[in-house]
């Protein structure tokens, strides 16, 4: 089955209970889980951009147990311009990892 996909996101989460919330957010945002573990895609046809679901996430770690190991990465679709005349499509990502200062996630 071919499917098109607007982001796929991948993350690590030391604590059994922070994953099980984490899968809890990014549901609720229209992911679902993909078939390689620790794996959610977003429909292309969702209308969501990666920085809105990167804040709500590093919103929603700040309440959360977040260890030093833990991660999540956003990768997407993005046009770059490459002339004045031409646009290039790359696969752009974000990464959000533990920072000590807020104790949880931060796009690094």
């Amino acid at each position: 089955m071919n499917m098109y996909y607007k982001h796929v996101l991948t993350y690590d989460f030391s604590e059994d209970e922070t994953r099980e919330s984490f899968k809890e957010l990014v549901e609720g945002m229209g992911y679902v889980e993909a078939e390689d573990q620790s794996t959610y895609v977003l429909p292309y046809s969702e209308s969501i951009q990666s920085k809105e679901v990167a804040d709500a996430i590093v919103a929603w770690s700040k309440n959360e147990n977040i260890s030093s190991d833990d991660f999540v990465q956003i990768f997407y679709l993005a046009s770059v311009s490459v002339s004045n005349t031409k646009k290039a499509t790359k696969i752009g990502s974000r990464f959000l990892k533990y920072d000590s200062t807020n104790k949880g996630l931060k796009e690094k």
